[in-house]
């Protein structure tokens, strides 16, 4: 398997316990992100909602369906917190990416690295992607325009910048502006993007898109936003070939200091694929993706 979504964290999981975990649960590559906040824990409650929201903001549409985003919305606040189950966490405005670089250049042979952007943050975003094209590795571009709470058209300049450097762009979407997963893929149509979560919180309508769009997919990551239903939406709107395995790792599943795959594993194989359709989700289509065998 390849983990295409993964946030670098030391002080939750250290990278002989990253490497020792990819070992023992037959993970062959990790592409790494920056750490986005202090270490995310979730309460038990908050585990089970969790199921409940992902009902409601995963449908199609109408009234509940805007309700559930709208709720999704309001977790990020104007102060450059976030609440997650009761707990306001700082979001860092500038992610560090050489921490990645730093840990990719360590152990090449086992982690890639996303360079984390922020074109409303402290940093220039089109100087961070040149400085990750340096470093053997590095293989594409990590936004988040719900956390970080900027209209995706922010994202112009920098998704400009990838596309011609063939690099794919990952990006946590929000909610209304920050949340248009259509004008990236429309402007730059050579460029490719993964939406992070199956699209949440627009997943529905995200995958029936991706399905439909060249150089468009979904990651099926973190077990907080995708549960098997979730997973089986994506697959079925999207296309096995649009739908790319990943944890969001180290959150939610830490055993000692190992990251435990079981969880997220286990909603991809229970999904009843062909042995080809599960290989390309757990491998090839990132492979593919990045231009690697």
């Amino acid at each position: 398997m390849i983990d295409c979504h993964f946030h670098l964290d030391e002080s939750m999981i250290s990278l002989p316990g990253l490497i020792a975990g990819m070992d023992a649960a037959g993970v062959e590559r990790v592409a790494l992100i920056p750490r986005l906040c202090p270490p995310l824990s979730l309460s038990f409650p908050f585990v089970q909602l969790s199921g409940f929201f992902r009902r409601l903001v995963n449908r199609e549409s109408g009234l509940v369906q805007r309700g559930a985003a709208a709720f999704y919305k309001s977790m990020v606040k104007a102060d450059g917190t976030v609440d997650v189950g009761g707990r306001r966490y700082p979001v860092i405005p500038q992610p560090p990416n050489e921490e990645v670089r730093k840990a990719v250049f360590l152990h090449p042979e086992r982690l890639w690295g996303w360079t984390f952007v922020n074109p409303a943050g402290p940093d220039d975003p089109i100087a961070e992607i040149e400085k990750g094209l340096k470093t053997p590795g590095i293989i594409g571009v990590k936004a988040h325009s719900y956390w970080h709470n900027y209209p995706v058209a922010k994202l112009t300049d920098a998704a400009a910048l990838a596309s011609e450097k063939n690099l794919p762009l990952l990006l946590h979407l929000g909610a209304d502006e920050n949340g248009d997963f259509k004008i990236l893929p429309e402007r730059f149509p050579k460029l490719k993007i993964i939406y992070a979560h199956a699209g949440v919180p627009y997943a529905a309508a995200v995958c029936a898109y991706v399905r439909e769009k060249k150089n468009v997919y979904v990651d099926l990551s973190c077990t907080v936003y995708v549960d098997q239903k979730a997973a089986a939406l994506a697959v079925n709107r999207a296309g096995a070939g649009k739908c790319l395995f990943g944890t969001d790792g180290p959150y939610f599943h830490i055993n000692g200091d190992r990251f435990d795959y079981g969880p997220s594993e286990k909603i991809i194989r229970g999904l009843g694929l062909s042995r080809e359709d599960l290989e390309r989700i757990e491998k090839k289509n990132f492979l593919e993706i990045i231009g690697r065998s």
